[in-house]
């Protein structure tokens, strides 16, 4: 497989496999263990601190059903999940983590074309008027899995996963109660496509964007980090017709959800400038800064991805950066020692975003702002589009 082969919208297909009958299934399908568990706790409204997972715990204690259910699936550990590969996977994120932030940054903008997933953020306040907390939350989430044996049961990384999947079930739960949600929503909110979706960002669209950067990755590479995150997958509640065995599945699955629900017609072309001017205000750089990030959003996922004409220029920053990237990757292969600097380095970096998820608790907090109005519009212009794709 061409792991640095793009794929654009107009490009996807589904396949045998991944066919359009079986997402339109899918797309109205939650997660039972999950829903089930947040019945259980019998919330009248929507609780935002996140304690959740720690009442679902009291109530297994206590021997409520549904609580002793999800815990006995999240800890039950899948016949073809491998130890040591999963620690591989990890090491890989670690020793690429400056190349990982860089890609998780465009994951975040580029999976926002994938616009039923954008409407639930949207309805939750998680794209609001502070972005940069999204981000910083969900490098924290990234960095708590990437803990070495923190995806054993207990550890960081799993009870992160874990909270994240019952979260899931009280959004499910609070957001169809909204009013006009459900009668304007097409599917079920944070289904299993929209999960396999945001799977996908993390794992595909990862290795494709690192590649695409200049990291020669091996195949034991690919293969370790596709399956650090097929795991994780699995503890954040996805079926398994959808935890793709290999990279090739995985490309192959993708392909068809962008054929499903990928709508940058949705969006215009003014979202790339949105997004590249967003992700310059986290930085001082300025223009030069804005204009390399421009550069990458577009070398990383075409223009078509975000609904501009423009193809990709050559751009020296972007070519030296590339180049820097190969030399890494290369003596990281071949040079002894250099494999252990780099994941020193990466697990350094990352120590302040675990510091933040071994804290947070992951609720939802609603982000009010003077554009309230304006997004409002926005999200009911989105609305109408999807109901019209799927019509």
């Amino acid at each position: 497989m061409n792991l640095d082969s793009i794929i654009t919208p107009h490009k996807a297909r589904f396949s045998a496999r991944f066919s359009r009958e079986l997402l339109d299934e899918l797309m109205y399908r939650g997660d039972a263990p999950a829903d089930e568990a947040t019945l259980a706790l019998h919330e009248e409204k929507y609780d935002p601190d996140g304690s959740q997972l720690s009442n679902l715990r009291k109530l297994a204690r206590e021997g409520e059903s549904r609580a002793v259910t999800f815990f006995e699936r999240a800890e039950h550990r899948p016949d073809w999940l491998d130890d040591e590969l999963l620690a591989r996977g990890q090491r890989v994120a670690l020793e690429f983590a400056h190349h990982y932030g860089m890609s998780l940054m465009h994951s975040l903008f580029a999976g926002a074309i994938f616009a039923r997933a954008t409407l639930v953020t949207a309805s939750t306040g998680r794209l609001g008027s502070n972005p940069a907390r999204r981000i910083k939350e969900t490098g924290s989430f990234i960095a708590s899995l990437l803990v070495p044996g923190g995806l054993e049961p207990g550890a960081l990384g799993f009870e992160t996963a874990v909270r994240v999947r019952l979260l899931h079930g009280s959004i499910r739960s609070w957001i169809k109660k909204s009013p006009g949600f459900s009668q304007n929503y097409v599917g079920e909110p944070l289904d299993q496509t929209m999960l396999a979706m945001t799977l996908g960002l993390f794992d595909y669209l990862n290795l494709r964007s690192m590649s695409r950067l200049g990291l020669p990755l091996s195949a034991c590479d690919v293969e370790a980090h596709h399956h650090l995150w097929r795991y994780v997958g699995y503890l954040i509640g996805i079926d398994e017709i959808l935890l793709t065995e290999s990279i090739e599945e995985e490309r192959e699955l993708w392909s068809a959800l962008v054929a499903h629900q990928a709508f940058p017609e949705l969006f215009g072309s003014s979202y790339l400038d949105l997004a590249v001017t967003t992700v310059g205000g986290f930085s001082d750089a300025g223009a030069l800064h804005e204009h390399f990030i421009r550069n990458v959003f577009v070398h990383l996922s075409g223009g078509e991805w975000f609904g501009v004409d423009e193809g990709y220029l050559p751009d020296p920053l972007v070519t030296a950066f590339r180049v820097g990237s190969f030399a890494v990757g290369t003596a990281r292969q071949w040079v002894p020692g250099v494999s252990w600097a780099l994941e020193a380095y990466g697990s350094n970096r990352l120590n302040a975003a675990r510091e933040l998820a071994s804290k947070h608790k992951f609720g939802v907090e609603l982000e009010l702002d003077d554009e309230a109005a304006a997004r409002e519009l926005e999200v009911a212009a989105l609305v109408a589009g999807v109901r019209a794709r799927f019509e």
